[in-house]
């Protein structure tokens, strides 16, 4: 069984690669929780427009701290950063949800949400 962090790890690197392909320069933050500073999973630009999005890689419904949610709101307000949640479900792919959306919903995100109000990558 593949543990969590290296299946986050794996599917941050699969992101990577998708916005590379779709012509972004990106980067990945390692360990982004790991430190006080607000930083993201990824960082994507191209033209522009900046992308800020925090990864769940998850079977099932997960809930988002709200210290994270502040994070990204924080790219949001200083950078100018177009903030998501990017959710790969399993055997289903990725899909991403506005920022203010998970927080409306108090950082809570399952498959209906997702299905309502998630977006396809070619979308953001």
């Amino acid at each position: 069984m593949i543990n969590k962090y290296a299946k986050g790890y794996a599917a941050e690197r699969q992101m990577l690669h998708t916005l590379a392909g779709m012509g972004y320069m990106v980067m990945r933050a390692p360990h982004s929780g790991s430190t006080s500073l607000a930083s993201p999973d990824i960082i994507a630009a191209k033209h522009g427009k900046l992308l800020a999005i925090e990864c769940k890689s998850r079977k099932g419904a997960f809930s988002i701290p709200v210290e994270q949610l502040n994070e990204l709101k924080e790219w949001e307000e200083k950078a100018g950063a177009k903030p998501y949640i990017g959710w790969k479900i399993a055997r289903k792919g990725w899909t991403f949800l506005h920022l203010k959306d998970v927080y409306e919903n108090r950082g809570n995100v399952g498959k209906k949400f997702a299905e309502e109000k998630g977006i396809s990558i070619n979308d953001i």
